[in-house]
């Protein structure tokens, strides 16, 4: 049998670039199929059969990394290698490469032979793993070489699986498939039914996500959570499935994806409905996240309010979600762009929940702006921080949620390659001095790096804790109490710590007014903290100087003051 001869796609804005690509790689037996962008190369997904990927970094609309990140967010396509060509010296390229899925890299001015090599290496490593299941179930006398050869064949021409193209052609049914595989992990394979779901265990968790990763809470003891999966080779998955309970060892179980969708279908459908009619008749329900707590029952709102904690903390990056209620219903709407759809329906009192612990950070009924708020999952210590604005009319209202991102230092240091010579300075200035006041524009930046600082310099302690005043919090730091600079919050603040002095302020200011209550400000700095940074959003360097012209007492305070960027740190 003629074996089928790989196809490459080659992906790059640079004519010159593809024309090398196509001639090397046709000259040693691979076919080549072209694309400019990032969205001609996922039409040409759609339209032909593709062995391996070539995709620059730099392009426009959509760049490599957001190409890698669409091929291994597809079902279809994500099996398919991607290499990316970076630059010689592009680090950070291969640290975003590596997170956005790519299998390896090529560096310009190319290679020829590393660029063969790595090609061959990939389509064979592919081929491997495909063949080596279909030789397990010839070992087991349940195929031929024959029809492993043909399933070989589909699978290659319509980028599906091996297993999924011995089933298509009614070689093996998928149960026979699955036992196999589950030989050869050393797992056990269940066979699910309804019956077996633990209607307690499964509302720990999100619908939504479980359908995601095709997996199903099955039982759980003091150490271990046991989940049925139907894709155990996709090592991203069986992470996320281990990171749902991340207090507990996870143990693993194949089982038929249809199985798992099914059963998904019937709790949503069939058990989540009487669910709600047994909540909406105002009779108790006992929330499993309750146990780790205390074995009481809990009303119908904190039922639906831990529901939708579990929701909003699971909300993947980018979206926008609305709680809407009108004269009728309360539903959670999700929004990316233009398309919107129904998460979950909630009942009318969820919104006017939501709005009572609003009012603990500011008078509701006068608000227009946003609120910072962080919500924390009891079963999981699962955490997050979110900013919410309410948006009023005459019959309904809608209150929007966008998450507010956590500090990370990988992706802080990808983003700012040379920050870690940048936060010594910093951090040497701050050992002599114990107060700065700093200017730069970049104020997220600076916020990042004044956080960094804190855990180099062990400063991070229980309590009192390290203080962030914010003018708008833009990134979440986990380990300091942040707070927005309302003058309320200001005094209040200073009121409980007459006392006992704050190891750590952080006061994002603003200028020319300084603060709306600079009485404040000079208290703060008068023995309140052992160490404040003021940090001022001036544009340069000279508008700085200028400014503090007529400021000296800054100086006076004990301040000292610099100009701060990315690409520079000046004494003034």
């Amino acid at each position: 049998m003629a074996t089928t001869t790989p196809r490459i796609l080659c992906v790059d804005d640079e004519p010159d670039v593809l024309k090398f690509l196509e001639a090397l790689l046709v000259k040693n037996g691979y076919e080549v199929i072209k694309a400019e962008n990032g969205e001609q190369a996922l039409e040409k997904l759609k339209e032909e059969r593709v062995d391996l990927v070539i995709s620059d970094v730099r392009m426009p609309n959509m760049d490599g990394f957001e190409l890698c990140r669409r091929i291994k967010g597809n079902e279809r396509y994500r099996d398919i290698p991607v290499i990316i060509i970076t630059g010689l010296t592009e680090k950070k390229d291969r640290i975003k490469g590596i997170e956005a899925g790519a299998e390896d890299f090529i560096s310009k001015p190319f290679d020829q032979a590393e660029v063969l090599a790595r090609v061959k290496m990939l389509l064979k490593a592919k081929t491997i793993d495909e063949r080596r299941i279909g030789e397990l179930f010839i070992e087991m006398g349940l195929i031929t070489e024959q029809q492993l050869q043909e399933a070989l064949r589909i699978a290659k021409n319509e980028n599906i699986k091996v297993v999924e193209a011995l089933s298509s052609i009614g070689v093996l049914d998928k149960d026979h498939i699955y036992w196999a595989l589950s030989n050869q992990l050393n797992m056990n394979y269940v066979e699910l039914s309804p019956e077996m779901i633990d209607k307690e265990l499964i509302i720990q968790f999100s619908i939504d996500t479980l359908e995601q990763l095709k997996c199903l809470p099955l039982f759980e003891t003091v150490q271990e959570i046991h989940f049925a999966i139907a894709d155990p080779m996709d090592h991203k998955i069986v992470k996320k499935i281990k990171s749902l309970k991340p207090e507990k060892t996870v143990q693993l179980h194949l089982a038929l994806p249809e199985k798992i969708m099914d059963i998904l279908n019937f709790f949503r459908e069939e058990f989540y409905p009487q669910l709600q009619k047994i909540v909406e008749s105002e009779e108790k329900y006992v929330h499993p996240s309750a146990k780790m707590i205390e074995s009481h029952e809990i009303s119908k709102i904190e039922y639906f309010w831990s529901d939708l904690i579990t929701i909003l903390l699971s909300m993947p990056q980018g979206e926008t979600y609305w709680l809407y209620k009108n004269p009728h219903e309360c539903r959670l709407i999700s929004q990316e762009g233009k398309k919107s759809e129904t998460v979950r329906e909630y009942p009318e009192e969820i919104y006017l929940h939501v709005k009572e612990r609003l009012k603990q950070k500011i008078a509701f009924s006068n608000f227009g702006g946003e609120i910072p708020f962080f919500l924390q999952e009891k079963s999981t210590g699962r955490q997050g921080a979110f900013k919410l604005w309410k948006v009023g009319y005459l019959d309904r209202d809608m209150i929007r949620i966008e998450q507010i991102p956590a500090f990370s230092r990988e992706k802080f240091v990808i983003s700012y390659p040379r920050i870690a010579g940048r936060v010594e300075d910093l951090q040497h200035l701050f050992s002599q001095h114990h107060r700065l006041l700093i200017g730069g524009k970049d104020k997220l930046f600076v916020k990042q790096c004044c956080y960094s600082l804190l855990k180099e310099n062990d400063t991070l302690i229980d309590f009192p804790p390290p203080i962030f005043i914010e003018n708008k919090i833009e990134i979440y730091f986990s380990k300091v109490a942040q707070l927005s600079a309302y003058p309320f919050d200001i005094i209040n603040l200073l009121e409980q710590f007459k006392v006992v002095p704050i190891p750590f302020i952080f006061y994002e200011a603003k200028f020319p007014e300084i603060t709306p209550d600079e009485q404040n400000l000079s208290k703060i700095s008068s023995g309140i903290c052992k160490n404040f940074i003021l940090y001022f959003p001036f544009e340069s360097l000279e508008g700085m100087k200028k400014a503090l012209e007529t400021r000296q007492g800054w100086h006076q305070a004990g301040f000292k003051a610099l100009f701060f960027s990315r690409d520079q740190l000046q004494s003034i």
